[in-house]
């Protein structure tokens, strides 16, 4: 009998959160499932861990690959050999309400995705919930492209950044649109994003969304912090990003505007992130940035005009070719910031 979801958990250094996300998993309402861990070639006891939760239950399927190759591949992986009617994925450092899977179907007539609400660690264990819906979405043609641009990013103008998550783990998905388009995952080692080229090629080919109000999945801290994750090559996979997005719907002019607010949003995010970090070569790593061709081309494609004071000071110091005055400009925000959370904290103590 097939499954009515395959919830896909790519496994790799996980030693310390394998249980506590196997626990919420094995333990859902919804009964008719199955569980593929992928084991990516973890270096630690993931594979044996792995193992063992097969023994305990047998809608566990394991796959032990030769080669450790990231989080989209090991997905794609799971993808190959999942029998459900709809798939999730589930990060293996984080975990789900035991309901989550049985809210989400229940959902899910004639439905392409159901999306759920979920809850992220801002610090441990304070949690805050993500409801980007108020009331139940039901959505088709018109309505999901929308959706699918607020998802990329917001319409020039709009204060907010996006809309709505584009993370694959808070929804689940039709199987047979996968099947039918070849949808995959690439790699996150090529791109910055490895979730957002998958819900372009998914949602452009939905017909009906569903979003509903509860919140179901939490997203955990793992020991990870903002200045230990910096890496100086992310601002290229950006790039990249933004180029494999854009050849999907070059005709479109709207999707290529939202596809560049994206980029430069995460660009600045990403310079903020270097400021944070203190390292010795921020002036380098900013002048590279500044003297790339790609902002002359942002320049003419993107509505400027329209970016508020903040993000429109940073764009503006990046397209003048004025790499000095950007950075002292992102320690002063960085600074600001530090102070209104330092106040916010010790006013919570």
């Amino acid at each position: 009998m097939q499954p009515k979801v395959s919830i896909i958990v790519p496994c790799y250094g996980v030693e310390k959160y394998l249980d506590r996300c196997m626990e919420s998993l094995v333990n859902q309402t919804l009964k008719d499932i199955e569980i593929i861990l992928v084991d990516d070639k973890s270096p630690d006891r993931v594979p044996e861990m792995c193992d063992e939760w097969a023994k305990k239950d047998e809608r566990i399927r394991v796959i032990h690959k030769e080669k450790n190759e990231g989080l989209g591949f090991a997905r794609n992986t799971g993808l190959e050999v999942s029998t459900g009617e709809y798939v999730a994925f589930v990060d293996s450092d984080d975990y789900v309400d035991v309901k989550m899977y049985e809210k989400l179907y229940s959902e899910s007539r004639d439905a392409d995705v159901v999306y759920g609400g979920f809850f992220t660690e801002n610090r441990p264990n304070v949690w805050i919930e993500s409801k980007e819906t108020q009331e139940k979405m039901s959505l088709s043609e018109d309505g999901v492209y929308s959706f699918l641009l607020d998802m990329i990013a917001s319409a020039s103008g709009v204060r907010q950044e996006r809309k709505y998550q584009m993370s694959v783990w808070h929804g689940i998905y039709n199987k047979s649109v996968i099947d039918k388009y070849n949808i995959r995952f690439p790699s996150e080692r090529e791109v910055a994003s490895e979730d957002l080229p998958f819900q372009v090629d998914f949602l452009f080919r939905s017909s009906k969304i569903v979003y509903i109000t509860g919140s179901y999945y939490y997203y955990c801290l793992n020991g990870t912090s903002l200045t230990s994750t910096y890496n100086p090559n992310k601002y290229e996979r950006f790039k990249r990003l933004r180029e494999v997005l854009v050849k999907k719907r070059s005709e479109d002019i709207e999707f290529v505007c939202r596809c560049n607010r994206f980029f430069i949003g995460y660009t600045r995010k990403h310079l903020l992130n270097l400021i944070h970090n203190k390292r010795t070569d921020e002036k380098e790593i900013i002048s590279h940035i500044v003297n790339d061709n790609i902002w002359h081309k942002l320049e003419e494609e993107y509505p400027t005009k329209n970016l508020s004071g903040y993000h429109k000071i940073v764009y503006s110091l990046i397209v003048k070719n004025k790499p000095f005055i950007l950075l002292c400009f992102l320690k002063f925000v960085a600074f600001v910031s530090a102070r209104k959370n330092f106040r916010k904290n010790s006013g919570n103590d």
